[in-house]
């Protein structure tokens, strides 16, 4: 019972901590294109800005989720939230485009240290057969906070001035640092005596993993809807304010429900990953994202904006789930950290691909063009995905016979 507390206690704290990262990060997103445009930055420098945080986390990801395996996780994340207040507080202070894209770099540096850390941490501790249900509970804990960011800052910038959610951002990333070290324990490394690679070598020996098929199959899942989501996020704020004339909490409030249905679907998603074919379910669900990608430029009011964002939370919140479960069981197989940060890795690259196309297909094709780019890019990452994993079933039937309790013949 003492066992089952403590592994309930630690859960909890990630998924708080987590929360209050993602509500902090959500507060910018309806604000970041709009307030990149008053400075005169272009569809490409828009791209670019949006795209510069998932850029620069996919380059450190690897590198900080492998880092965990070796020095422990509980330092990596508090000190990545910390970051995240620090430059939070930046943004106020930003006066030029090309001070809100350095401080988006520094964004994805600190980023970097968070997320795929938190859920190679909530990896080791799920218990065989619920993985599924585990990264339901801690990405419940992001989507619910990105749910209510993009409104609650959509409502503070409308009501109380543009640079409120920059320092009300910077309060909860105090909050989620707080909680990292008061009720997150560290935990032994998991190559500990070890000597450490350096940061090129921890890359390459993560990217390595790539030859896998079953790996490169689970990455792509999540990295080929990153690419259509960074075209959709940089884009949106700009077809809802621009095009369809609606306010900063419209445009926040659409964002808050694919998010906020994307949360409440996770747990049941998570059920789901446990009980049914979990490659089947993650790519035929992460079908429907392109679809809404096609729909959004076609919008012409907020409510069919909104139905659309709903749309692409239904998909994320079943398919998301379905794909960490299939990564904490190569997270058994090879590093935990190296297998969540390179997945992480590549879903924000394709993430900064997407934001960049996004950018420079509103320029040259307007943003049907984007959209369209969104959808076809999304849709044929995952049909390779779906190849690459076609010996997944086998894998895990190893798996499950390798973790399963020994026999007691006495």
């Amino acid at each position: 019972m003492d066992e089952d507390y403590k592994y309930r206690r630690h859960l909890l704290a990630l998924v708080a901590a987590m929360f209050s990262m993602a509500m902090g990060v959500g507060f910018i997103v309806p604000l970041l294109p709009v307030y990149a445009e008053q400075m005169g930055a272009s569809g490409t420098w828009i791209g670019l800005i949006f795209g510069a945080n998932p850029f620069i986390r996919a380059v450190f990801m690897t590198v900080f989720g492998s880092l965990s395996d070796y020095r422990g996780k509980k330092k990596i994340m508090a000190g990545g939230l910390l970051g995240y207040m620090i430059v939070s507080l930046g943004f106020v202070m930003a006066s030029s485009v090309v001070q809100l894209f350095l401080l988006r770099v520094m964004q994805g540096i600190f980023g970097a240290m968070i997320s795929p850390v938190a859920r190679a941490y909530a990896g080791e501790i799920s218990p065989p057969d619920k993985e599924g249900a585990v990264m339901g509970v801690i990405n419940t804990g992001f989507f619910a906070g990105f749910a209510g960011g993009p409104l609650v800052g959509g409502l503070f910038a409308d009501y109380f001035g543009f640079h409120v959610p920059f320092y009300a951002m910077a309060v909860l990333n105090a909050v989620a640092f707080a909680l990292v070290v008061l009720y997150v324990p560290e935990q032994k490394a998991d190559v500990a005596g070890e000597p450490r690679p350096s940061s090129l070598n921890l890359i390459v020996d993560s990217v390595k993993l790539l030859r896998d098929e079953l790996v490169r199959g689970m990455v792509l899942i999540r990295s080929s809807v990153g690419i259509g989501h960074g075209i959709f996020s940089a884009l949106l704020p700009l077809i809802g304010q621009i095009m369809l004339g609606i306010s900063s909490g419209q445009v926040g409030f659409a964002i808050t429900s694919r998010a906020l249905v994307g949360a409440l679907l996770q747990k049941s998603g998570g059920s789901l990953a446990d009980r049914y074919d979990r490659k089947k379910l993650s790519i035929l669900t992460s079908l429907i994202a392109p679809v809404g990608f096609l729909l959004v430029p076609h919008s012409q009011s907020f409510a069919q904006l909104l139905a659309i964002s709903v749309l692409i939370g239904i998909s994320f919140g079943v398919s998301v789930p379905a794909a960490e479960a299939m990564a904490v069981e190569f997270g058994r197989y090879h590093n935990m950290g190296q297998v969540m940060g390179l997945k992480e890795m590549c879903r924000s690259l394709a993430m900064a691909i997407g934001s960049v196309t996004g950018g420079v297909a509103l320029d040259l094709f307007g943003p049907v063009g984007a959209h369209i780019a969104a959808a076809v890019l999304s849709s044929a990452g995952l049909f390779v995905a779906f190849w690459n994993l076609r010996d997944y079933q086998k894998f895990r039937a190893q798996q499950q016979r390798a973790f399963a309790p020994a026999d007691d013949d006495t």
